[in-house]
């Protein structure tokens, strides 16, 4: 007999079990994440033949989209025990998921596929860019004055340079001092290190490293101008070289390298969990009105204004639950979707209204878990 359900937290073995079948992170990672981070109402499960056999994690956050801050979630850990494999599990999970996050009144739910298109199907799309600077054989470039920061006892003076730096952006998540100190033991339990600049009193820049025999790699560099971010990244290619150098970077960066390539690509998505609770949150009170299909969420289908209330005014265009996420967001205007065929226009006049109302922004997730 199959049951999907939410997670219990006698249940943490067994997706530690499945985690270990799965993925191929530290075991000092996975055992600091199942220690802290196994939370099991925002946790789904399929159980069969006794045992569980499907699962997918989340971790609760805030989430900063455009100026308004929302209750959300960070996906993590979804997989199927290899034997269970190609029975559709993974939509039944998402389906039951979304609804439940629904019920406990999220709003939105990102995650990192490892394949991008992985959850397109069930309306789970990019909604942010990410920059990566990626080098070979990493040569020494002029650096000074950076510091090397205890992950585990200097949260303040980094948390402080997140917040001004995450101003910029929509999407990333709202850290408060606890969610950041459990994010920097997240790093530390997998290696990570840290390094920053120091100027007037203050980290202006930082950024966050594992260095492996073969490679480093920057997680997460923020930074509060373009200057401060380039001594970061300089410093972090000296920290790599003779070896492969790999940089992550927010998609605004203007740091480069001479001796790497420089991409930008889509990264992260997200999925609607109350479309009328996002549209409340940034829809500016406007009155005009949006169709919403949502196969996933049935709560997420109607008419609805940008109030976030549910309406029977004629719609100015309707569209998917996750193609209107990419348009609150801020990641696509409707114009955008319009060119990809992604909604139907009814009045050109209101939907040129919203995009100017709504306009375009940057948009950047670090979070991976």
């Amino acid at each position: 007999m199959k049951t999907i359900r939410a997670a219990r937290l006698g249940d943490k073995e067994q997706f530690q079990n499945l985690w270990n079948i799965s993925f191929t992170d530290s075991l000092e990672f996975r055992s600091w994440l199942f220690a802290n981070r196994f939370i099991p109402d925002y946790s789904i499960c399929i159980e069969e033949d006794g045992k569980i056999v499907s699962g997918a994690q989340s971790i609760p956050y805030h989430i900063k989209i455009r100026d308004s801050i929302v209750p959300a979630t960070m996906m993590v850990g979804a997989c199927t025990h290899p034997d269970y494999g190609k029975r559709g599990y993974m939509k039944q999970l998402y389906t039951q998921y979304m609804n439940q996050m629904n019920q406990m009144g999220v709003v939105v739910c990102a995650h990192t596929p490892a394949v991008l298109r992985t959850y397109f199907y069930v309306g789970h799309f990019p909604v942010s860019d990410t920059a990566f600077i990626e080098i070979e054989n990493a040569e020494n470039v002029d650096a000074e004055g950076l510091i090397t920061v205890n992950l585990g006892e200097e949260v303040s003076p980094l948390l402080k340079c997140y917040i001004k730096a995450a101003q910029r952006y929509s999407g990333i998540i709202h850290r408060s001092f606890t969610d950041f100190k459990l994010k920097c033991d997240d790093y530390s339990a997998d290696g990570g290190k840290c390094i920053a600049l120091w100027e007037n009193g203050e980290i202006t820049s930082y950024g966050i490293y594992y260095n492996t025999g073969e490679m480093l790699y920057a997680e997460e560099v923020m930074a509060l101008n373009s200057n401060a971010e380039q001594r970061v990244v300089n410093a972090l290619i000296n920290l790599g070289v003779g070896k492969k150098v790999k940089i992550k970077l927010p998609p605004d960066t203007l740091s480069r390298s001479k001796q790497g390539t420089f991409t930008i690509q889509p990264r992260n998505v997200l999925g609607l969990a109350n479309t009328q609770k996002l549209l409340k949150a940034v829809g500016k009170e406007i009155e005009i009105a949006v169709k919403v299909n949502d196969e996933i969420v049935d709560e997420n289908n109607g008419i609805f204004n940008f109030k976030g209330e549910k309406t029977d005014r004629k719609p100015a265009f309707e569209v998917s639950a996750g193609n209107l996420t990419q348009f609150l967001v801020g990641y696509k205007t409707i114009a955008h979707l319009e060119a990809e065929c992604s909604t139907i226009i009814y009045n050109k006049e209101e939907t040129e209204f919203l995009d100017k109302a709504l306009p375009l922004q940057v948009c950047h997730i670090i979070d991976e878990y």
